[in-house]
């Protein structure tokens, strides 16, 4: 027997072998491995974002019966009038296409029926010469010869393409108009059926004018052929398309991209359907937050802001923007500025204190705030405080509340870099991955790079009473709850916590820095720390009520440099504005005392207890056994200690003025249309040396109330310029009376 005819007989005999490779059997055709798309949902069930499935299959599989006629037929005479007639292969369709071809000079039609389409789907291949178009048109043959007509119009609208990702009429119902297939209107169908010709092409949110011309010309045939009447061809014409505008098909981008990486780093790669814990109405509202105080800071050079709200009780992440406009290339957009690693500048310190209080310190400890050399691996450095001032001997809540640097760096050098790094891996900064000698005592300072979740996240240990637990974002899976793994985890003492949380909500104690009426100052518990890294490229935000944690970055994703916009310049303002919003209805209240926290008034310059002599007096707060048991022994009758260098002796001839401290004469205020009424007032002050009996407050000469030392009220804003005056009685029944202070009051 001849080579020839061996070969012959062979490729006969695998010749059903290949055809079966190629062509699938009917079964096969009808069940095609389905896998659904992705839809995620946010806690109330509404769509935040549906992705493709990894196979680019139908996203929302739908039988024949529940598509509207409406698109069946529209489809049908746009894509294929002579469906019902052929088998596969259309040649009058071809000729049509060829003709219309060499008119245009160019391909403008291809002659393709709705089989060959499908099958063209089903191969999946984005080659286009003649040896794949033979192959799409055997395999249309075969699938006409193995399915009836209705299955393969079933299977051709589950896997039409329409553009932005979607396939499968369904889910382009669901993506364009928010509704079932089978309740789409005449009109919406004819509009609908247009983008399997080229979903690109006529994107109807880049090309709306394209889409609509075409829509009109096939609503136009649907009334020539009959398929709707005059009647319904006028109100089609009538009836507006409303697309569900593409930012809502989008809701949280950066958030619904860290879901699909949750999923796939917790072993879910093909899930159908994820409850979230986003809320999406806190989530646009932050959205907006966002873009309002951005156009605020254009001028500066700030094009972007990321902000997460995560609820206090269960760490369940409530909103999650990571940039100010997730479509805009110009600005990075696309950037995910809550996982994006950026330097957190001073927003590190409360955890440097709150190691130093585990050592031993107290918020009353003195802390040098001199000038001084520190060593490093890349050499001797002498950190500046951010004023460029020194400020003697202050307090630790001064110098926290203050953020000032080099007492943060005294602090962190007593116990050094190594524990303070062991400290934050502990709290869940993953991305601090160098060694202590690399970061040195600067890791107080915030030279390592951080996300926004990990520092808003780990600032949970101080509003949970020193316990640290995770973040959550899953709620189900597939109508199943999903349980955390995360387990909490003690990192400091309940009292630790309750100290760092009082001084961070310290007005105070923050005013010598940040001025008394900055973005921090809040009329109820709000503990809130700033961050601002080298050269103004980051800035930040983070703090809690007994509800919520807040955490704001502000800055550039190109790494440009801001024109000195500082954390309580630039991230403050939004941070104030988030956290007045979610508490509009409702303030929140203080964070519960711990049974061994004591109070004890100390002298506000020695830190020990108030002696008799000591006129700055306050009230601080202790862990039990660790409060002062000596008095203070710098003042003594006439004298006075200066914290910076040492003792000055009272002047006899001191001035003995009596004016108003604040406001200022010329001040301008503003009533806040989102704060609550009754939380919009100012405090008086005066500046005197005498021995005061009590001081009376005029506005506009009418008496508004009277106090004894330290001789402050508060007043209400009420709209309007004010005239302020006071008047005072010394121990020596000698009368006073203030300069006025005019101040103007806006709505």
């Amino acid at each position: 027997m001849s080579t020839r005819r061996i070969i012959s007989i062979s490729l006969l005999i695998s010749l059903p072998l290949v055809i079966g490779l190629i062509f699938p059997t009917r079964n096969q055709l009808l069940h095609t491995r389905k896998i659904p798309s992705l839809r995620i949902l946010d806690r109330n069930n509404e769509l935040l974002r549906e992705y493709l499935s990894r196979e680019d299959a139908t996203s929302r599989y739908c039988r024949l019966e529940q598509i509207s006629p409406w698109l069946v037929k529209a489809t049908l005479v746009n894509e294929d009038k002579r469906f019902f007639y052929h088998r596969g292969v259309d040649p009058i369709g071809i000729i049509r296409a060829i003709i219309q071809n060499i008119k245009a000079r160019k391909i403008v039609a291809g002659g393709s029926t709705i089989t060959q389409q499908l099958a063209r789907a089903l191969l999946r291949s984005p080659k286009r010469n003649i040896f794949y178009k033979l192959i799409e048109t055997f395999l249309a043959i075969n699938i006409e010869l193995k399915l009836t007509k209705e299955e393969i119009l079933e299977l051709y609208f589950n896997y039409a393409p329409y553009g932005n990702q979607t396939y499968g009429v369904e889910a382009a119902s669901h993506l364009y108009f928010r509704k079932p297939a089978r309740d789409l209107s005449p009109a919406e169908a004819a509009y609908l059926s247009v983008l399997p010709k080229a979903p690109s092409y006529f994107d109807p949110y880049r090309y709306p004018q394209r889409i609509k011309n075409e829509y009109l010309k096939n609503l136009r045939r649907m009334y020539t052929t009959g398929i709707i009447d005059s009647l319904t061809y006028a109100d089609a014409l009538s009836q507006p398309i409303d697309l569900v505008p593409e930012e809502y098909n989008f809701s949280a981008p950066h958030f619904c991209e860290y879901i699909r990486t949750e999923l796939i780093q917790k072993g879910y790669p093909d899930p159908a359907v994820v409850k979230t814990t986003l809320d999406l109405h806190i989530q646009q509202t932050i959205e907006q937050i966002l873009k309002n105080n951005i156009k605020r800071l254009t001028d500066a050079n700030v094009t972007n802001a990321a902000a997460m709200v995560i609820d206090n009780r269960t760490m369940e992440i409530l909103a999650y923007v990571g940039s100010v406009d997730f479509f805009n290339p110009l600005i990075c957009g696309e950037v995910d500025g809550v996982r994006a690693l950026r330097q957190p500048g001073s927003a590190v310190k409360p955890f440097t204190y709150a190691i130093a209080l585990e050592n031993g310190a107290t918020a009353a400890t003195l802390i040098p705030d001199l000038p001084t050399y520190e060593t490093t691996a890349g050499g001797d450095y002498t950190p500046r405080n951010y004023d460029e001032k020194y400020h003697g001997m202050v307090r630790l809540r001064t110098a926290l509340a203050c953020s000032y640097n080099i007492p943060a760096v005294r602090v962190c050098g007593e116990f050094g870099a190594a524990r303070l790094l062991e400290r934050l891996k502990k709290l869940g900064f993953k991305n601090l991955k160098k060694s202590p000698l690399y970061y040195g005592v600067g890791l107080t300072l915030g030279n390592g790079e951080v996300t926004l979740l990990e520092l808003t996240r780990a600032y949970s240990v101080f509003s949970r009473n020193g316990v640290y637990l995770k973040t959550r974002a899953l709620l189900s899976i597939d109508g199943q709850r999903y349980k955390p793994e995360a387990e909490p985890e003690r990192v400091f003492s309940p009292e630790i916590a309750y100290i760092i949380s009082d001084i961070l909500s310290d007005n105070s104690a923050r005013s010598p820095a940040f001025g008394e009426y900055s973005s921090l100052n809040f009329p109820f518990f709000c503990a809130a720390k700033t961050g601002t890294s080298k050269d103004f490229r980051d800035n930040w935000c983070v703090g809690f009520t007994d509800k919520y944690l807040v955490g704001v970055w502000v800055g550039n994703f190109d790494g440009s440099p801001m024109h000195h916009v500082s954390g309580i310049t630039g991230a403050g303002p939004i941070f104030r504005d988030i956290i007045l919003t979610l508490h509009r209805k409702e303030p929140p209240r203080r964070i519960p005392k711990p049974k061994n926290i004591v109070f004890k008034e100390i002298c506000a310059v020695s830190g020990r207890l108030a002696a008799e002599y000591c006129k700055n007096r306050m009230s601080e707060i202790f862990i039990k056994g660790t409060e002062p048991t000596d008095s203070c022994r710098i003042h003594n009758e006439g004298v006075i200690a200066d914290s910076a260098v040492g003792y000055l002796e009272v002047s006899k001839e001191e001035d003995r003025e009596f004016t108003i401290s604040f406001p200022d004469d010329g001040d301008i205020f503003k009533i806040d249309p989102v704060l609550r009424k009754e939380y919009q007032s100012l405090r008086f002050r005066v500046r005197t040396s005498h021995k005061l009996k009590e001081v009376t407050w005029f506005v506009d000469n009418e008496k508004v109330g009277s106090a004894a030392s330290p001789y402050s009220i508060t007043w209400r804003l009420v709209p309007g310029e004010h005239k302020i005056t006071a008047s005072a009685v010394t121990e020596k029944n000698l009368k006073l009376h203030s300069p006025a202070v005019t101040i103007l009051v806006l709505e």
